[in-house]
């Protein structure tokens, strides 16, 4: 019978590492697509920044060096991860670059003498579309990744806007700032692009091929993106499951406690068979089964000391009394007196209201045979906290298949569920402000399209670029600019309603969606009441420092579909308002 029950144990062991596996797995794929997403996040943030100054120069016909250079600092400064930002003329030679520091070998190369860059250049001039070039060895030393802007003015071809990844630098920031901060050492990467190794996490290569590794990919500017994401011993240590070894020592220990109890009760059926033949016998039987009691007691002290080594609660559910057994450790968990009769109304009264009918529905079918009963749900305590429960429990049935009673255990996962929730929160909020990113910012236009479609409404994206607002950071530094953005970001968050979004989706760019919107007389009166909340003085360390703002709306009737095209109409129609005097809005042309 011991050995029956312990085949049982085993095999119960055994699925529940299996589900331990695949959670582990799927957190490293999980990460792995995080930190992918989170490189292409990063460059899509980059090239509209880059593609303005190429914009900007073929609007006006040029760019002076001084303002080239300003700008390239800026970006240099914001952005980490470029070896330099650079102009490089017809003839495909360096004439500019920032910073010159580290660069200096790469000032008047001629670019056309290395095959890869030479395609690459060709290519982006012949068809005036920004092109990246495959790997390369830099001329500093390392691997690298270049972004070639044409600029034509007019139908005349006037060199590139050229940037410069350093793939170390550049990878290593995006993957350090895409990653959750406890987590940094869980993981180790790679990244293969176009099938070349370009960036090796150090220590990467120390570890050992595991069953665990996980690899995303995608395409970045026309190439292909590889992303290994191998888990480190940390990551085992933190996420090993206890559950598993506890559910399997109280299994063993009741298979040894039910083997001990058919032992015991063999063994005083002997001796009360020799019993009737003698007094001495019958005496003798009367001590072993004291012994046998107390042993049993102790077998039972010492499986409640592993259930609360383990914060694990054990109840019993008697189906026909409706009566709840709970242990010591339930009663914690749920902060319900001991001296409280529980009854299957107690446990379902502590139920969170959200969670409580599908809990309850749950139970009901496991008891009619028609489901598991092994799930999550929230219960709310008598002082109104709310935790997270990780139940599973097995109906016992007679002959007749009718069920008798049920036994589960109940697990806290509350700290599970909140790192969790911080995790998603971070992956989709700008840490500077707290607003929603970009790939926030389009999931709210996709509802706010789906409420104009349903409604006949329109919907609104401006987009909101700070006028001044790199005077302020050169002059007053990156802490008081800092400053400025939280304040700009506060007034924006004022001036428009609760189901309206304000995402930051630049260094100094914002993107605004007004949902649910009659007539675009509607968008104006916002823009105007943000024009004039930003342009007020903010105060900061004693000084009064002001910035405008240059605001470019599209709008989107009920039949608009197109998220980006829509942003990049409000930005083609900001850019207007920069060219006619900045502080100002413009509405962008309905038919493009």
């Amino acid at each position: 019978i011991g050995a029956i029950l312990c085949v049982f144990v085993l095999i119960f062991w055994l699925e529940l590492r299996g589900r331990d596996r695949e959670n582990r797995h799927a957190s490293v794929l999980a990460q792995a697509q995080k930190y992918s997403e989170g490189i292409e996040a990063d460059m899509a943030s980059r090239i509209p920044a880059l593609r303005r100054i190429a914009n900007r120069w073929s609007v006006r016909g040029g760019t002076p060096k001084e303002e080239f250079l300003a700008d390239a600092q800026a970006y240099h400064e914001d952005l980490p991860g470029f070896q330099g930002i650079a102009w490089v003329d017809k003839d495909f030679y360096v004439r500019w670059i920032y910073p010159l520091w580290g660069n200096e070998k790469a000032l008047n190369l001629n670019l056309g003498f290395e095959e890869k860059r030479r395609t690459t250049l060709e290519q982006s001039r012949n068809g005036n579309k920004l092109l990246m070039t495959p790997p390369i060895d830099l001329i500093q030393g390392d691997k690298g990744l270049i972004v070639y802007f044409p600029i034509y003015i007019g139908s005349r071809f006037d060199g590139f806007i050229s940037a410069v990844f350093n793939v170390d630098q550049w990878l290593g920031h995006v993957l350090q700032y895409h990653g959750v901060k406890a987590a940094m050492n869980e993981y180790t990467i790679i990244v293969e692009v176009d099938g070349e190794t370009s960036f090796q996490q150090l220590g990467e290569e120390d570890l050992g091929q595991t069953e665990f590794d996980a690899v995303v990919t995608t395409t970045v500017l026309g190439h292909k993106f590889s992303l290994y994401c191998r888990p480190t011993g940390v990551f085992f240590k933190q996420h090993h499951a206890t559950v598993p070894d506890i559910a399997a020592g109280v299994g063993f220990v009741l298979s040894l406690l039910v083997s001990f109890v058919v032992y015991l009760y063999q063994k005083v059926s002997r001796q009360a068979s020799r019993a009737r033949v003698s007094n001495i016998a019958l005496a003798n039987a009367a001590r072993e089964q004291k012994a046998t009691a107390l042993e049993l007691k102790r077998f039972s002290t010492r499986l409640s000391l592993a259930a609360k080594a383990g914060k694990i609660g054990i109840w019993e559910w008697e189906i026909a009394s409706d009566n709840l057994v709970w242990d010591e450790q339930m009663f914690d968990l749920y902060g319900v007196p001991h001296t409280e009769t529980s009854v299957f109304e107690t446990w379902t009264k502590a139920l969170h209201p959200e969670d409580a009918a599908q809990a309850i529905n749950l139970i009901r079918e496991a008891v009619d045979g028609n489901a598991v009963f092994d799930t999550e749900f929230r219960i709310t305590l008598p002082d109104g906290t709310v935790r997270y429960i990780l139940a599973m429990a097995d109906v016992e049935r007679d002959a007749q298949g009718k069920p008798i009673r049920m036994t589960g255990v109940n697990w806290d996962i509350t700290e599970r569920k909140h790192d969790q929730e911080t995790i998603l929160h971070m992956a989709n909020h700008d840490a500077l402000t707290d607003l929603p990113t970009l790939r926030l910012a389009r999931d709210r236009v996709s509802v706010a399209f789906a409420v104009a479609q349903r409604k006949n409404l329109q919907s609104v994206v401006m987009f909101v670029d700070l006028d001044g607002f790199k005077d302020v950071n050169d002059t007053h530094g990156h802490d008081t600019g800092d400053a400025v953005l939280r304040e700009v970001a506060k007034r924006l968050l004022a001036c428009v309603r609760q189901i309206d979004t304000v995402a930051r989706i630049g260094g100094d760019e914002f993107l605004v969606v007004l949902a649910e919107l009659h007539a675009e007389s509607e968008a104006a009166f916002i823009a105007e009441k943000i024009i004039k909340a930003i342009s007020a003085p903010i105060c900061f360390d004693g000084e009064k420092l002001t910035v405008g703002a240059s605001i470019g709306i599209a709008s989107c009737p009920s039949t608009c579909v197109e998220i980006d095209a829509l942003i990049k109409r409000a930005d083609d129609a900001m850019y207007q308002v920069k060219k006619s005097g900045k502080n100002g809005y413009a509405f962008a042309d309905p038919h493009p």
